[in-house]
């Protein structure tokens, strides 16, 4: 035994030596359990404010008048698409002239409207570029545009345009107005952190009303879409909705869960839809006789839209109320929503 206990000793000796090397262990906090979270948006009554909001962090992330920008390019690395402010009910025509020259009035134009859907195809300034295999042709065509209406209905007026080039990430074009005066050979330059930059003819530059790419899901906006008469026919429409982040984000919609009850293995399965408009304008309703007596908005409160965020995150989010609670003034859109 005598010849053990050394040995055992120095045993002893080596773990604690050993274990006193270590860091003792940091304790992990436990993940919060998600909660649903109620918010408000303060687009105003008359709609004046665009507010665009990032589900991850609960933030408002920027807010700007509807009527701060005219155009939006495609900021994206192979992007080349030209949008028009649909929040402003703008419209523009083709004249498939090549001269400013040739167009000094609007006899005989074929007005044209961007889809809210997003649709690429459907954009009005689709042809401003052709891309034929290796070759790319600028079409170099005068649009005349109707800058639309400011919120208290007046008309922001024309502008003739003609869309020059994109070269090395640089889009360069011209405007002015139709009678040829207030001249203006614009460079709006890509920047590759955001869906979109944006040029207000206003100012004559660019600005960056939309915040980054990947900070944002929903904006809060008007936009102009079609919809159909009982007579069937389309006829443009300035409503109040909201858009989604085109760039990852996804949405489908139920009417049957009870939201309260709704979990993740509920939504993983369903079809998502990637369209601007996919939430749209239509989880509230006009209640009351628009032509006189009292009107006002009331939302469906079994309408579930479940969102998929850029980063595979979900969202369950419903409409609860579309007026201020202490004023009863519309315009303030809230929502209930809960991470999954």
């Amino acid at each position: 035994m005598k010849k053990i206990i050394p040995w055992l000793s120095m045993l002893l000796v080596l773990i604690l030596g050993t274990t006193s090397c270590f860091k003792k262990d940091t304790k992990i906090e436990p993940h919060p359990v998600d909660t649903t979270k109620v918010e408000m948006i303060a687009m105003t009554q008359y709609y004046v404010n665009q507010v665009y909001f990032n589900l991850m962090t609960g933030e408002q992330v920027s807010e700007n008048l509807k009527t701060d920008c005219d155009l939006l390019f495609s900021s994206a690395d192979t992007g080349f698409l030209i949008r028009m402010n649909t929040a402003s009910f703008m419209m523009a025509a083709s004249t498939n002239k090549s001269s400013f020259d040739q167009v000094m009035d609007t006899t005989g134009l074929e007005w044209a409207f961007d889809p809210s859907s997003g649709n690429v195809d459907s954009t009005v300034f689709v042809d401003w570029i052709k891309i034929l295999g290796t070759d790319t042709l600028f079409t170099q065509q005068v649009y005349v545009i109707n800058r639309g209406l400011d919120a208290l209905g007046r008309n922001l007026g024309l502008r003739k345009i003609i869309f020059h080039s994109l070269k090395k990430n640089r889009y360069s074009f011209s405007y002015c107005q139709m009678d040829n005066t207030d001249m203006h050979d614009v460079v709006v330059e890509k920047d590759p952190g955001f869906n979109t930059i944006q040029f207000s003819f206003a100012t004559n530059g660019s600005l960056q009303t939309e915040p980054a790419t990947d900070n944002w899901d929903l904006l809060f906006t008007q936009y102009t879409t079609m919809l159909i008469t009982d007579a069937g026919d389309n006829y443009p429409y300035l409503l109040t909705g909201v858009f989604i982040n085109p760039s990852g984000v996804g949405v489908a919609f139920d009417s049957t869960m009870v939201f309260d009850e709704v979990t993740i293995d509920s939504v993983l399965y369903l079809n998502y839809s990637t369209k601007q408009d996919a939430i749209g304008y239509d989880w509230k309703e006009l209640i009351g006789d628009i032509n006189g007596g009292d009107i006002y908005y009331k939302c469906y409160p079994n309408y579930n839209y479940f969102i998929k965020t850029r980063t595979g995150v979900y969202f369950k989010l419903k409409f609860t109320s579309f007026y201020e609670p202490d004023t009863g003034e519309k315009g303030y859109p809230t929502f209930q929503y809960r991470r999954l």
